[in-house]
């Protein structure tokens, strides 16, 4: 669907996803993933911060915003340079936009967990359940470090699982978080320590592996 707003120029796109989180379809959803999934699919697991963005048009018209990482702890998988750079469908060159529902670009300046899907195929997003795989770090009024969703409930809980087998993924659409988690519930609540939240990713590693 193309928008014409004044001279700006707005291409949204629909994403289903169906059997991976990166399949293309005609639905604006998201497949629900579990923690488990994602630890044991992804290839790079980090921590890190969003040093700059930039969105570029190619040869097919259709436009990626570029968003470069400073790593900072690496949690699963292997990486040779302090920095990387994952590329996200979608963005605005010039006085054209394309936008793809759902998509949320992580923001410089931004302290998070990114689960990396793989370093090799293209990805319309990189992230592994889009939004579940993208948990941020927020300094709390005591000066603590606490990781929240990209929604920004606070997690209080990464739960035990044992390796998924294809009848134990979700079958349902995301509502935002991945399954395999408890999220605090009353206004105030805190979430796990950044330190606390990677210990535990590295505890459920330990079962699935």
């Amino acid at each position: 669907m193309i928008i014409n707003r004044h001279t700006t120029h707005v291409i949204a796109i629909l994403v289903f996803m169906t059997l991976t989180p990166t399949s293309y379809g005609n639905a604006a959803s998201v497949r629900e993933v579990t923690m488990a999934e994602m630890l044991q699919v992804c290839q790079l697991v980090f921590e890190g911060k969003v040093i700059s963005t930039e969105a570029k048009e190619n040869s097919r018209k259709r436009i990626h915003t570029f968003v470069t990482f400073e790593i900072q702890d690496i949690i699963k998988g292997e990486h040779p340079y302090d920095t990387i750079t994952l590329s996200f469908l979608g963005g605005t060159v010039g006085d054209v936009t394309m936008m793809v529902s759902d998509m949320k670009f992580p923001e410089v300046g931004e302290h998070g967990i990114y689960f990396v899907e793989s370093m090799q195929r293209p990805q319309v997003n990189p992230l592994y359940g889009w939004s579940q795989g993208h948990f941020l770090v927020k300094i709390d009024d005591t000066g603590t470090e606490r990781v929240l969703t990209r929604s920004k409930r606070p997690v209080t809980e990464v739960k035990s699982n044992t390796k998924i087998t294809a009848t134990q993924i979700p079958k349902g659409l995301s509502t935002g978080e991945a399954r395999g988690l408890t999220l605090g519930q009353e206004q105030g609540a805190k979430g796990l320590t950044l330190s606390e939240f990677k210990k535990a990713l590295h505890e459920r590693l330990g079962e699935i592996q």
